[in-house]
């Protein structure tokens, strides 16, 4: 699979297993400079692995899969975005770090379980729970702080007893670029410029006007 696509790779951190309750968003700087899909053996029964979930078996022919990847999170203003988390060039990755732990894998104190996460790549998606992460920094700025590091990660898909209700559709999810507003996207999704203010509530922004360079926006199906 060519990891040369202008698509962003989003992961999506939640609660539950139904992807409904989100943790939060990490979107990866550039695409992965790794990416690897290995296929496992799908359940013949309802039967839980050892995190607790509840795994079904699937359609026929189709088996589980594990993603492995790596990347990089940089704060030195060699990428024009800055790592999900950051607000200034050469500040410490960590914040990026911990946004990235928080919606992979740190343990919930109520449920006792790491979260559920759904990594999106163009056309590809998968939906399962981190199994590794490991981070290696490689440079500093002057105060000492980490401004740059190397991650690799795996992936494990699950299946759930209920398939998620969300399906969002990637060709209605647009990455944002200079000049681009949400009167002009509404008028491009639904015809309607007047749903700008929905579509904000819906994506959580703080204002309609100022929109992040290179943050990808959901355009949902609406009733009118």
């Amino acid at each position: 699979m060519s990891t040369n696509s202008a698509k962003i790779f989003s992961i999506e951190g939640y609660e539950d297993s139904d992807f409904k309750k989100k943790i939060g968003l990490f979107q990866l700087q550039v695409a992965p400079d790794k990416f690897d899909i290995s296929f496992g053996q799908n359940p013949s029964e309802t039967s839980k692995n050892v995190n607790g979930d509840v795994l079904v078996a699937g359609s026929p022919g189709k088996e589980l899969r594990d993603l492995s990847f790596s990347f990089l999170i940089d704060n030195s203003g060699v990428f024009p975005q800055l790592p999900s988390g950051c607000n200034k060039i050469g500040s410490s990755i960590m914040p990026a770090v911990n946004l990235l732990n928080k919606i992979t894998v740190l343990v919930d104190d109520d449920s006792h379980t790491k979260p559920f996460v759904w990594a999106i790549w163009s056309d590809l998606q998968i939906q399962g729970r981190v199994s590794n992460v490991s981070y290696n920094y490689s440079f500093f700025n002057e105060n000492g702080e980490p401004i740059r590091a190397s991650v690799s990660m795996q992936i494990t898909e699950i299946a759930t007893e209920k398939p998620t209700q969300r399906s969002p559709d990637i060709s209605r999810m647009p990455s944002v670029k200079d000049g681009d507003n949400l009167v002009k996207f509404c008028e491009d999704f639904y015809d309607d410029k007047n749903f700008y203010l929905k579509i904000a509530e819906l994506n959580n922004l703080s204002s309609f006007r100022a929109l992040e360079r290179g943050k990808r926006l959901e355009f949902p199906p609406i009733k009118k």
